[in-house]
């Protein structure tokens, strides 16, 4: 690793102003060979008949009517204060979410949903560049049977390595969503965004619903509707320097928030120094076991023939690890906190700044409960996803798969 007291007086980031999903594919090492262990999974060949799946009207506006969910204000949601931040959560219009159930009552397997969802997925977020597809009414329940359903979806798996939230395994390729508190609100972001191994696709599944009325509301944000709101100059700033995201993180130990052998789901510091060198990161070890690391990437990406607005730096920041219960009462320096954001040269992302970000997202953002057994498909380059507090139970799980071809559109 890098030895280093101060990052931005170090590290001089060698980056370009813009990243493109095809680098994934010409560099002489792959990007999979370097980040983390992904798998191939293979489409089961399933006799008989596949599952007819038919899309169908949800009418997530009737839902949100009989149970509204306030926004403005709400404890533990960063920014929720702002007079730019909506009252109330709105619900998904028509064709925002592409729900899809069987046609008639079905006791298939995992193995044969599988094989009749894949090409939904591939027309709907592949071929029509959408941004969700729903599956609902499956004969799926447990975290056992969406392992099932993932590993035999056709897609190119991959593991939350060197994430910063707090997930754990539930079964193959499978995790939970989050481990946060019930009552912390967690802000819309893309998995992995502020690393170059993001997934292409996220696939929550949901194992235990919140009751009606009692939070934990699924929330969505198409980034081609945030960029366009968003302020020009402080695109234009973002676009120059870019976003250096840091992490600290404590060697494993009780009442630890989340050890760099979690996040890096290792015991050795040199798999980690590996890890750090093979994806243009910098690190320092402290005397005490922790780790520091940081990493400056760009904010816009081109995907599709697109330039995306693909960056984290509000979710990042620790404003919002400030709106946890967790480390609400600390005291504590920034660089201190489990993460954080800076301008690529290192200097301060102004309040205002991260405050206009978020009033964007959270008005252009949708959202809705789960039900036991959906299965929630996210291209996670369009999409950005969050969670709403909640009392009572709520459990997801989630699955992360990488992009596994070449859009002709980025040639």
């Amino acid at each position: 690793c890098t030895l280093t007291s101060k990052l931005a007086d170090q590290f001089t980031p060698k980056m370009s102003v813009a990243r493109s999903t095809n680098r994934l594919f010409r560099q002489k090492n792959s990007l999979a060979s370097l980040v983390c262990k992904v798998r191939y999974s293979q489409a089961s060949a399933v006799s008989g008949a596949a599952v007819n799946l038919l899309e169908t009207h949800v009418d997530f506006a009737s839902q949100l009517k009989a149970h509204p969910v306030r926004i403005r204000g709400r404890k533990w949601l960063p920014g929720s204060n702002s007079p730019n931040f909506p009252e109330f959560l709105a619900p998904p219009e028509d064709g925002y979410v592409h729900v899809f159930t069987p046609s008639g009552k079905v006791t298939c397997s995992p193995e044969e949903c599988a094989t009749s969802m894949r090409p939904v997925i591939n027309n709907v977020l592949e071929k029509r560049k959408e941004g969700a597809v729903l599956f609902r009414g499956l004969p799926l329940s447990t975290a056992e049977d969406f392992s099932k359903v993932v590993v035999n979806l056709g897609l190119k798996l991959t593991s939350y390595k060197g994430g910063g939230g707090i997930r754990h395994r539930l079964a193959e390729a499978v995790d939970t969503a989050s481990d946060e508190p019930p009552e912390f609100c967690i802000e819309p972001h893309h998995d992995l965004a502020y690393t170059d191994h993001y997934p292409e696709k996220i696939i929550f599944f949901c194992i235990e619903p919140p009751p009606p009325g009692t939070g934990g509301e699924t929330v969505l944000a198409d980034v081609r509707d945030i960029l366009p709101r968003l302020d020009k100059d402080v695109v234009e700033k973002f676009r120059k320097l870019g976003v250096m995201y840091t992490h600290y993180l404590p060697s494993r130990g009780p009442g630890i928030y989340n050890s760099w052998q979690e996040t890096f789901q290792t015991d050795s510091k040199s798999n980690v120094e590996k890890h750090m060198k093979a994806h243009n990161m910098h690190c320092k070890w402290h005397d005490d076991g922790a780790l520091t690391d940081w990493t400056v990437l760009p904010v816009m990406h081109k995907y599709r023939g697109e330039w995306l607005w693909f960056t984290v730096p509000h979710a990042n920041n620790n404003t919002f690890m400030k709106s946890n219960p967790y480390w609400a009462d600390s005291d504590i320096p920034d660089h201190l906190y489990p993460q954080h954001t800076y301008y690529g040269d290192g200097t301060v992302i102004e309040q205002d700044v991260l405050q206009h970000i978020r009033d964007v997202i959270w008005q252009v953002a949708v959202g809705f409960q789960l039900q036991k057994g959906d299965l929630l498909v996210l291209n996670n380059i369009y999409r950005q996803h969050a969670r709403l507090s909640f009392t009572g139970k709520r459990m997801l799980a989630v699955a992360l798969a990488m992009q596994d071809q070449n859009y002709p559109e980025d040639n």
